[in-house]
């Protein structure tokens, strides 16, 4: 959609210059309908906001949007209405993904619009979350409050996502490396070794002809291998949409060794983290719950998680439901009915999502200090026994001359 000028006039004879994000013309003037000031003339502004990195980058990342909410803290903290809060920080934001949707949210407020309605859009980071976090804000009169325990939030919840990818970022391009070294070596080094032993009708070792014919099957057949997982891939992807309670690939990734136990605990932690905030918004148990289950990135435990919003509008406590699921750790599931039982869940959903933050970080530091010496030892001891069986037979030859 494209940004409006609107030149408005108020009771003193002043002039304002307002901007808007709206669909046509009549949307732009509709926005200003019941202002105290007038609307004299609409002007569309056909190049504003179009830029590469507004082409291309259509979400807001977490750090930008945590920035806005410190700011949208802070004006309110001031006593400035939530729209012109909105206005002020959209005349400083640059043109981009998150100036449009504080234009689109603004206009939407100051024609009756909830808060928490206006802000509906994927884009928003944790979309779901922030407004059950704005309509919690507004249903207790303390938004800025209920913000402040968002940003909280937001901030761990990227801090944790940031380690753990700049944890993992370097075993992982150290592992990319492995296999693109014994690729390059086993396509196009041996078998020009291979040409050279077979001109010299030399009797070769066990060890070269194991590489030798490794490697020419592996050449032959490269793009065979490619295909039939890329066809096995697919035809996995298409029975789990054809029938949704079949779930392969995500089971899979839960069972890969470290690894599949880090993605458990980091969904857990954002699982406790989620409801806590929730929770102390005022938002009811059963509502923070539906929500707090969407942060399952992962469809198998979406699908253990999925049925307890409604196992808890029966009237079962939520350390109950909880304990059904295989995919929650007994401790949270404990910490869970401590809470219940002394009317503290929110400190101790709290404290149990600090607690798995502290063991993930924990599990990665270990995963990161044994897998770089298990890649650095393995890539060795590979390049090694290859460079052994090409000129094993070169020695021997060298001798038989001699």
């Amino acid at each position: 959609m494209p940004y409006y000028a609107c030149t408005l006039v108020d009771e003193q004879g002043h002039y304002h210059q307002r901007e808007c994000f709206a669909d046509d013309r009549d949307d732009a003037a509709a926005a200003w309908t019941g202002q105290e000031m007038k609307l004299l003339r609409v002007r569309r502004l056909w190049l504003k906001g179009v830029t590469l990195k507004s082409l291309f980058k259509r979400r807001i990342g977490a750090s930008e949007f945590l920035l806005f909410n410190q700011e949208l803290i802070t004006l309110l903290k001031a006593g400035i209405p939530v729209i012109r809060a909105l206005e002020i920080i959209v005349e400083n934001t640059p043109f981009g993904a998150l100036r449009e949707i504080l234009t689109r949210a603004a206009g939407n407020i100051r024609n009756g619009m909830q808060v928490s309605e206006a802000f509906t859009s994927s884009q928003v980071p944790f979309h779901k979350i922030y407004r059950a976090s704005l309509l919690a804000g507004e249903k207790s009169g303390h938004l800025e409050q209920v913000l402040e325990k968002f940003n909280v939030y937001l901030g761990k919840i990227s801090t944790l996502r940031r380690k753990t990818i700049s944890s993992l970022t370097y075993p992982v391009i150290l592992l990319a490396f492995m296999f693109s070294m014994v690729l390059v070596i086993s396509v196009f080094v041996i078998p020009k070794f291979s040409d050279f032993f077979d001109n010299m009708d030399a009797q070769l070792p066990a060890i070269t002809l194991f590489f030798i014919e490794s490697t020419r099957f592996l050449k032959d057949n490269l793009a065979w291998f490619t295909a039939l997982l890329l066809v096995a891939y697919a035809g996995i992807r298409l029975l789990e949409s054809a029938n949704p309670k079949v779930i392969l690939i995500d089971q899979i990734k839960l069972r890969v060794p470290f690894l599949g136990r880090i993605t458990h605990e980091n969904a857990v932690a954002v699982f406790a983290r989620t409801l806590a905030i929730l929770i102390s918004g005022g938002i009811p148990v059963p509502e923070s719950t539906a929500i707090a289950i969407e942060t399952f990135a992962n469809r198998f435990h979406h699908a253990q998680v999925a049925d307890i919003p409604e196992k808890i509008r029966q009237g079962n406590l939520l350390s109950a439901v909880l304990a059904e699921r295989p995919v929650m750790p007994p401790i949270l599931v404990e910490m869970v009915r401590v809470g219940e039982s002394s009317g503290n869940l929110t400190a101790v959903l709290d404290e149990s999502a600090d607690y798995y933050e502290h063991a993930l970080d924990s599990r990665i530091n270990a995963l990161i200090s044994l897998i770089e010496p298990v890649i650095i030892i393995a890539l060795g001891m590979v390049i090694a026994l290859m460079l052994v069986s090409v000129y094993l037979p070169i020695f021997s030859t060298i001798r038989i001359i001699q």
